[in-house]
């Protein structure tokens, strides 16, 4: 096949980039459909209220009709039950760790006090 400028080069050339044109749009296809599975997994393992919360960021993102001065907000209240809780969490980690370590001591001192059979 030979175009317009009469080379065969550069009809080779040509028909090369067509076909790197077709072979970039069906992957970009196939990673577009990837993505839409690892969404479509992630939304399937989210709770009601995560799934609530999703719903009414897109309704934000997407809504023509939704005005800038509404807004959505997650509760004060579940952000700070839960960080007590993830801050009660650490400072019990906290005092199992340092009770092991108490304990551990308190069995080396026993065993270096213990007389030595000889």
């Amino acid at each position: 096949m030979i175009y317009k400028s009469g080379s065969p080069m550069r009809a080779t050339f040509l028909q090369f980039k067509e076909k790197v044109k077709v072979m970039k749009f069906y992957q970009k296809k196939k990673q577009n459909q990837d993505k839409f599975k690892r969404l479509i997994h992630r939304l399937s393992e989210m709770s009601d209220s995560e799934l609530t919360k999703v719903e009414q960021l897109l309704n934000v993102v997407f809504d023509p009709s939704f005005k800038s001065s509404e807004r959505v907000e997650i509760s004060r209240n579940d952000i700070t039950t839960e960080e007590q809780s993830l801050d009660k969490s650490i400072q019990e980690a906290k005092n199992k760790l340092n009770t092991e370590q108490l304990e551990k001591r308190i069995e080396q001192f026993k065993q270096s006090k213990k007389p030595k059979n000889g």
